[in-house]
């Protein structure tokens, strides 16, 4: 029985060698050993043709064969998308190659657990095709890889203790075009520092199941951590950044569910705070998360994709980020998703929280009043937006009066959107427009009762332009 181990062990000590130039050798073999002795006979016989014939079916089974070995070996690759991830490992001996060979079909598993094996491409190389920087370079800039895993794994005693160590293996990674500029450019390489340092990378042979899984996980997070960072950098793919971020958060969060931060020296004016590598990464994802998709959901709503929009921007509020600018519009995207302003009026309100009476708090009640035909409180927020005057943002003026024309294009009878266009319009934009906006809804706002209270308040503050005797 040892010694069918033995030679299983050794069968797939030696099995990677089929990406290696040796291993075209190996596989030519046997077709020159069928030229030597089948085909060459016939061109000592003078059976010219037959030779001719046979050495040429001979010469296009190898041609085949040599086409296979390029793709099979990586030495030609079809990368691009999905993310590519390669590996060009050389391990020192049996154990080596099999702690390898068990981490990455436990890698690909994970990624197959987390439905990512389409988005992320893993393919092992031959050994011989990259041994240096250089070459790992070129192969990335060649084939446009995402990331490279290469290097060698020894295998010797520590401490009494057999082990194989994973230290001297190195990544080359894309940088996407976006990060030319040298500040932009060190924020990336921090945040892969962050996926790659601090990591233990042995296998004891005493050890060696959970060690191997231990290898495969931190494979898992780098490879998810360098997939989602330059995913995010290209808008076409920025929502699988986010899938894959958020399954590499999740992971984490499994990994630290029992891990607090310590805060050192509280009584102290510096405090030291301290934290595990997983709990530091952990935190850092969830930042780009945030930023991933505040910018998904502020993009789709504003290209009128309501529903994708509001789906991020609650993912946004699920794990904690809630500004101003993710409220609002989510308030927007509420509203034109169901004409129903109870979600909308609840965001509007969470503005209020973070911020007292923000402009864009006030401008939202202004409306809904008018929404809900309470005239009272739409006219109150319109006064409190005239007493801030010119310290209103412009461009949410003009978002707001495009919005509400569209709503007095859906109900023309509802003549207080003249007015609250009007005011906006003199007050903080085109003052001669809100002029004639103001009196044509006071010519017929006049004769109806609901709307006798903001009547009397354009009157009695007089805003309405009077007209130059002749």
């Amino acid at each position: 029985m040892g010694n069918i181990k033995s030679v299983i062990d050794f069968f797939n000590y030696t099995w990677p060698i089929r990406k290696k130039k040796l291993g075209l050798a190996v596989f030519s073999i046997p077709l020159v050993l069928l030229w030597l002795y089948f085909i060459f006979p016939k061109y000592s016989a003078n059976n010219y043709k037959e030779f001719l014939i046979y050495s040429t079916a001979l010469l296009f089974s190898w041609i085949l064969i040599f086409i296979f070995w390029l793709f099979h070996s990586g030495r030609i690759i079809k990368s691009k998308q999905p993310f590519t991830v390669i590996f060009c490992l050389k391990s020192s001996d049996v154990k080596a190659t099999k702690y390898l060979q068990d981490s990455i079909k436990i890698l690909k598993t994970e990624l197959d657990k987390l439905g990512l094996l389409q988005k992320i491409q893993i393919k092992e190389i031959g050994q011989d095709i990259i041994i240096n920087k250089e070459q790992a370079l070129s192969y990335r800039e060649k084939f446009d890889i995402g990331l490279i895993i290469w290097g060698e794994i020894f295998t010797g005693s520590e401490n009494e203790k057999q082990v194989s160590k994973f230290k001297n293996i190195f990544f080359t990674y894309k940088i996407p075009e976006n990060l030319a500029r040298p500040s932009i450019y060190e924020l990336f390489k921090n945040d892969v520092n962050i996926a790659i340092v601090n990591r233990d990378w042995n296998i004891y042979e005493i050890n060696s199941l959970p060690d191997t899984e231990k290898i495969s996980e931190n494979l898992s997070e780098i490879i998810l951590f360098l997939s989602g960072l330059i995913y995010a950098q290209y808008k076409d793919f920025a929502e699988d950044s986010g899938v894959i971020l958020e399954s590499l958060l999740k992971l984490l969060e499994v990994k630290t569910k029992d891990e607090n931060i310590l805060i050192a020296d509280a009584d102290q004016p510096i405090q030291q705070i301290q934290m595990s590598p997983g709990m530091f990464r952990k935190g850092r994802i969830l930042f780009l998360l945030l930023n991933l998709y505040k910018n998904l959901g502020i993009d789709f709503v504003g290209n009128g994709e309501y529903t994708k929009g509001i789906e991020y921007l609650e993912k946004c509020i699920k794990y904690g980020g809630k500004d101003i600018d993710i409220l609002s519009n989510a308030a927007l995207a509420s509203f034109y998703l169901n004409k129903n302003i109870d979600d909308a009026h609840m965001y509007t309100n969470q503005i209020n929280e973070i911020e007292k009476n923000h402009q864009i708090y006030i401008l939202n009640h202004a409306f809904f009043g008018i929404y809900k035909k309470n005239y009272s409180s739409a006219l109150y927020f319109y006064k409190e937006i005239i007493k801030r005057g010119k310290n209103v943002d412009n461009a949410i003026i003009v978002g707001i009066i495009a919005f509400l024309d569209e709503r007095k294009a859906e109900n023309p009878k509802e003549i207080a959107y003249d007015f609250a266009i009007g005011i906006l319009n003199k007050f903080h934009c085109q003052t001669k427009l809100g002029d004639k906006e103001l009196q044509r809804f006071v010519k017929v706002a006049k004769k109806k009762d609901q709307y006798r209270e903001i009547v009397s308040f354009i009157e009695n503050e007089n805003l309405l332009k009077k007209k130059r005797r002749k």
